[in-house]
């Protein structure tokens, strides 16, 4: 079963980083307007890519600047094809992924672009993503990149992390949208509001029961028992985040 879409239900960062967490072995065949792509992956590294134009094929970039300009793309679309013969070929691709998202957002003069099913905004809540165990890189983060880092492990808004660094909101939110695409940080749901309880309510029952003596007191835990018995009483859901990277993980074990 091929892996196929638009690069806006799935960017290619989000496929760099599924295929590092497979691994998987194949070939992304892309395509924008005139122009194709191709990425060799090899147990989920990428080893060789090119870019063709035009009915001549024309090559136009190959190795990691293919990689960095297919990065730029916005609406191609993409099928992923399971191919276990790509071991053989040649090694041209020598930069880590990370490498070349980073190389990629820099190229962009919109970099949210490259995320279109995120909406960041100063009311955007993040947190750490939980990282596998392949994850390890040479990839180097900028101040920036670090200082946002530094304020979202206790699952902090984008303004608040603003607040705690002045740092710009234009920059803010092109480093996030760099992290995001790096799969180091997620945008999860806001924090549910607390509900406030009402002490008085339960010190007016225990008094009741006190006045009116072990019948009363009988005839609450009788009550009392039966709503549980029933189920009459239910509780909220807990929120549950998931990343567009954990929700197609799933998917790719089946390839």
């Amino acid at each position: 079963m091929a892996l196929e879409g638009t690069l806006q239900d799935m960017s290619l960062s989000d496929l760099i980083q599924v295929f590092r967490m497979g691994p998987k072995s194949g070939v992304l065949l892309l395509r924008e307007q005139i122009q194709h792509g191709i990425i060799y992956v090899s147990n989920g590294r990428m080893i060789d890519a090119l870019i063709l134009r035009g009915s001549e094929r024309t090559i136009v970039a190959t190795a990691d600047e293919a990689v960095i300009q297919m990065l730029t793309w916005d609406n191609a679309r993409f099928v992923f094809q399971h191919n276990p013969y790509v071991h053989t070929r040649p090694i041209r691709i020598h930069r880590d992924g990370e490498q070349l998202i980073l190389e990629g957002m820099a190229r962009r003069a919109d970099p949210t672009r490259a995320i279109p099913y995120h909406s960041i905004t100063l009311d955007t809540y993040l947190q750490l993503s939980p990282l596998p165990n392949n994850s390890g890189s040479g990839v180097k983060l900028n101040v920036h990149q670090w200082r946002i880092l530094s304020q979202v492990a206790s699952q902090k808004s984008l303004r608040d992390v603003c607040e705690a660094t002045k740092m710009e909101r234009t920059m803010a939110i092109r480093t996030v949208v760099e992290l995001l695409s790096l799969g180091v940080i997620e945008v999860v749901a806001p924090p549910r509001p607390q509900k406030v309880r009402h002490p008085e309510k339960r010190a007016v029952a225990t008094t009741a029961r006190c006045d009116f003596g072990s019948d009363m007191q009988r005839d609450d835990a009788s009550m009392t028992n039966g709503v549980h018995g029933f189920g009459t009483e239910t509780k909220a859901p807990p929120v549950i985040s998931h990343t567009l990277l954990n929700a197609i993980k799933r998917r790719i074990h089946a390839l």
